[in-house]
């Protein structure tokens, strides 16, 4: 009765909401997709091996699944796919001890709300789905995500291990996301070729002494940009944020469960007057002599300095799918520059993790496979398999790997969560907009305290409305 009543629950709500999440061109839901057919990519025999007696051997895979299949959404497949990916760790895990099974089923980021509007409403059973930032607290007051503490012992070695970061993802009483680690969220991408050719100093050695922070950031721009000579410091759309979270302040917090507004925060005007000062001094691509689109090809062409990114995620796949970058020993990476005033070293950071569906037809298996993906980020043997990929498939060097390690452990010592992306549509459209929000004093060279004076107040409205309705203020 309590499950009946919970799926009822989050069906009632999904029809007041999902309607408004969004809708195709011609305002009709979109029809359910079909799940898509697996492609057959499998890990060699020894890393098999290595991670059966992981699977077989481990105290923290405990118990059986009576459900072996987990009904998966999302614009990318847990299970192998064309960028050449293999068995993840994590998913032969769950395969080896657990006989499970992930069932994908497709959709495309412009849609992805409304399909899993459709297959909610459908009772479809889809069980889970990506976590994402714009997903929180939105998905979960809209009743597209169920809370799961009835399937989860916190005082297990495995749960209790993870329990910190999930609880910054409350709302209400209920942990809403499946948070299995801290990822990273911020990069920033360069050519070494490049550093070397302008006699420049590599970041990655200014980050191991210490020293790699705004200062030194503007100052290897001062160096190198040049754009009436094709030379460009920053390109991309990730530079704002990323930049904005080192000093510690999120633009939208969740604090004692319930959303904040720090746009008048003091740090956050002194980054954002330190971008305006990078845009002024013509360090940021002007996109718009290019339909305002990124043009990640400079990096390897040498015209590019940096390539911020939200996370690793933009070389992962087959080395032909980053090659832009450059090629061999080129590509190299580190965090986001450190805010030289603040207190420690605060990086922006995203989880690792799942939201379970509304309705979900067996959440037993959400979290089996959330289990198996914490030991494969732990587990020595599992994650020497997860190594050897990066450096067999994607073609990583160690040098890119031991900074993947870096990058990971400093986000994990001080992370920033900005949630303004999962408050509301119209919040969201202000703060991502190049003219009135964050990305303006990087693109336009804004004044923030004029901009800050055109939109903070009703944001803070706005954010107070959602507290509001959803109980919590």
């Amino acid at each position: 009765m309590k499950n009946a009543k919970r799926i009822l629950a989050a069906t009632l709500a999904a029809v007041s909401v999902f309607g408004i999440v969004g809708c195709s061109d011609n305002g009709n839901t979109p029809a359910a997709t079909t799940p898509a057919t697996t492609i057959d990519n499998p890990l060699d025999e020894e890393a098999k091996e290595a991670l059966a007696e992981v699977a077989e051997g481990s105290d923290l895979l405990t118990g059986e699944l009576e459900n072996k299949t987990v009904k998966w959404l999302s614009n990318w497949d847990i299970n192998p796919d064309s960028s050449g990916k293999k068995t993840p760790v994590e998913l032969e895990l769950f395969q080896t001890k657990f006989g499970g099974v992930i069932q994908y089923y497709p959709t495309s980021w412009e849609n992805r709300a409304n399909d899993l509007s459709t297959y909610v409403l459908s009772d479809e059973g889809i069980d889970f789905y990506p976590f994402e930032l714009g997903m929180f607290p939105s998905g979960a007051i809209n009743g597209m995500f169920q809370g799961y503490d009835e399937y989860v012992d916190w005082t297990s070695p495995l749960w209790s291990e993870v329990k910190d970061v999930n609880d910054m993802f409350m709302w209400g009483d209920d942990h809403m996301v499946i948070a299995t680690t801290v990822t990273e969220a911020g990069i920033m991408v360069y050519n070494k070729n490049t550093i070397e050719e302008y006699g420049l100093d590599d970041p990655a050695e200014l980050l191991a002494e210490g020293n790699w922070n705004w200062d030194t950031f503007e100052d290897m721009l001062e160096q190198y940009c040049d754009p009436e000579n094709g030379l460009n410091g920053l390109d991309g759309w990730y530079s704002e944020a990323s930049l904005m979270q080192t000093t510690g302040v999120p633009c939208v917090d969740i604090v004692d469960g319930k959303l904040v507004s720090n746009l008048k925060n003091a740090d956050l005007e002194r980054v954002m007057n330190f971008m305006t000062e990078l845009h002024n001094k013509g360090y940021m691509l002007d996109k718009s002599q290019y339909d305002w689109a990124e043009q990640p090809q400079f990096l390897g062409e040498g015209k590019e300095l940096f390539y911020p990114c939200n996370g690793l995620w933009c070389l992962y796949g087959k080395p032909d799918t980053w090659e832009k970058f450059g090629v061999g020993g080129e590509v190299m990476f580190v965090p986001t520059p450190k805010d030289p005033e603040a207190d420690e070293y605060y990086l922006p950071a995203s989880a690792d993790g799942y939201f379970m569906c509304a309705g979900a037809h067996n959440p037993e298996g959400v979290i089996k496979f959330a289990e198996c993906k914490m030991v494969a980020n732990t587990d020595e043997a599992a994650l020497a398999v997860g190594t050897a990929e990066l450096k067999d498939t994607y073609g990583w060097t160690d040098e890119m790997i031991a900074m993947k390690d870096t990058v990971v452990e400093l986000t994990k010592a001080n992370p920033v969560f900005d949630f303004y992306a999962g408050t509301s549509k119209d919040i969201t459209d202000i703060l991502d907009s190049g003219e009135t929000g964050i990305r303006a004093p990087l693109n336009n060279g804004t004044d923030w305290a004029t901009l800050r004076s055109e939109i903070a107040d009703a944001i803070e409205e706005w954010i107070n409305d959602i507290n509001v309705k959803a109980g919590v203020a």
